[in-house]
């Protein structure tokens, strides 16, 4: 706002630089006796100083100072004896209004040299009181000229901060579906490495099936055969033995009969050359063939047994070489046990972290300042981590999986634990980043036990993994404690 003073030809002159001589006004006001105040200035009597600083009760004083002549007076009188004021009048010379104005204006003192100039009224105050306002307004459009550049700076600042956090959740992404890549390309070769052996091992079991058929047919075969031999031996020795029974019998009757003596003169029955040596080799074949047959009986029973006619070939599982990352789990003896993800979903997200925290005795560990962070990385160090403590204790509520929080420095005092008894706080050691205290951790507990590591930093997931624990990054922690 602008004020032309009603008792001189002036310019008009911005109000705030009557602020010196309206602040003596005030003052003045303030020392009246009420029957001495002007009439246009008795709704302001009960005013304080501040009240009587603002906008509405310096308009009145001005007012009242260009229509009043006792009290502007009283206001000029009192503002003269000012020492900055007598200062002022002191060092002014009409020839260096120029040099005057601009020492002014780098001290702020316009106001003052203004109200000086305009109630003292030395030489040369009308060009003075024009120059300290085109100066003062020219330093105000200059202030108001930096105030902008000042604030775009300080956007183009924010601008270029977010523009450096989206490209640093960008290539965090990448990285991420990179490794996802990679991991899917590595399934599909292992999976087409075990469907080769299983072809193997399909192959291998049918060459053995045709085998075993073979040599089932033949051993039938050689049983059949074996079998006619013997029918055909045995029918001989039974002839034989009617021979000989029937020789026996009729050297009985001679010897009876005392007939004569056989050819030898022993009295035994005499077997014809042929007869002898045909009964030799019956007893001889007969011997051989109860072996062999003993023989062909126990492999026909062993290929033809219905065990083995029913069993099923069962396709050897294919063997892989033992990952590197599961060398230690291998010497104790087992895996650690893993929680359930649902079929057809990628475990980095909100929904299967839930179900794999409600896995039986399944437990979290969190990258505690890798979360923090992200999520709240503006915030000091001490309310990030209540804030995801917070956080965590609620997500442990709904899941009642344990749930381990590592933050770095072993320095840090006062820190208030969670209420629920299934969240632990651990802080690394001076001497050790928290990195390696998680993967601890997370490597530390019982192998039946699953465990979930919740981080971004790539170190940590790859060793957590070589450990059989499940990792999900902290963008995805975040939005399961954000539900």
């Amino acid at each position: 706002m602008t004020r032309t003073p009603a008792y001189a030809s002036l310019p008009p002159l911005p109000e705030n630089l009557f602020a010196p001589l309206l602040a003596t006004a005030a003052d003045v006001l303030r020392d009246l006796d009420p029957a001495d105040v002007p009439s246009s200035l008795r709704p302001l009597v009960e005013f304080d100083r501040r009240g009587l600083a603002r906008g509405a009760a310096r308009q009145q004083l001005l007012r009242a100072v260009d229509t009043d002549e006792t009290f502007r007076d009283r206001a000029v009188e009192r503002f003269k004896e000012r020492r900055d004021v007598m200062g002022a009048l002191a060092s002014w010379e009409p020839d260096e209004t120029v040099d005057i104005v601009e020492d002014a204006a780098r001290r702020d003192a316009l106001p003052l040299l203004a109200s000086t100039l305009y109630t003292a009224r030395p030489p040369g105050w009308v060009f003075g009181l024009g120059v300290v306002t085109v100066t003062f307004q020219r330093t105000r459009s200059n202030q108001r000229a930096r105030d902008e550049l000042k604030a775009r700076e300080e956007q183009m600042a924010g601008l270029a901060e977010s523009r450096r956090r989206a490209e640093a959740g960008r290539a965090a992404a990448e990285l991420q579906v990179e490794h996802l890549e990679q991991e899917l390309l590595d399934e599909y070769r292992c999976r087409e490495n075990r469907e080769a052996k299983a072809a193997q091992v399909v192959a291998a079991a049918e060459r053995q099936v045709e085998a075993v058929e073979r040599e089932l047919l033949s051993a039938r075969t050689a049983l059949e055969a074996a079998q006619g031999r013997q029918r055909r031996e045995a029918g001989r020795a039974r002839e034989l033995e009617e021979e000989l029974r029937a020789q026996r019998r009729s050297q009985e009757e001679r010897d009876a009969n005392g007939d004569g003596e056989d050819d030898t003169g022993t009295g035994l029955p005499v077997l014809r050359p042929e007869d002898v040596s045909a009964l030799v080799d019956a007893a001889e074949l007969a011997r051989r063939l109860a072996t062999g047959l003993n023989g062909v009986a126990q492999q026909a029973q062993r290929v033809s047994s219905p065990q083995a006619d029913q069993q099923p070939v069962r396709e050897e599982p294919a063997r892989q070489e033992p990952a590197p990352e599961a060398a230690a789990l291998s010497e104790r003896g087992k895996r650690r046990a893993q929680p359930r993800v649902p079929p057809g979903m990628l475990e980095d997200a909100p929904d299967v972290l839930e179900a794999m925290l409600r896995a039986p005795r399944a437990v979290l560990v969190v990258d505690g300042y890798n979360v923090s962070m992200l999520a709240w990385g503006d915030a000091p160090p001490s309310q990030q981590r209540e804030r995801l403590l917070t956080a965590i204790s609620e997500l442990q509520l709904r899941t009642r999986a344990r749930v381990i929080v590592v933050f770095d420095g072993a320095d840090v005092e006062g820190v208030r634990q969670p209420r629920r008894s299934g969240v632990r706080v651990v802080f690394s050691a001076a001497d050790e980043e928290a990195d390696a205290v998680v993967v601890r951790e997370a490597s530390e507990l019982p192998v039946d036990m699953p465990v979930i590591v919740a981080s971004s930093d790539n170190w940590v997931a790859e060793h957590a993994r070589k450990g059989d624990a499940r990792v999900v990054s902290s963008a995805t922690l975040l939005r399961a404690l954000r539900r």
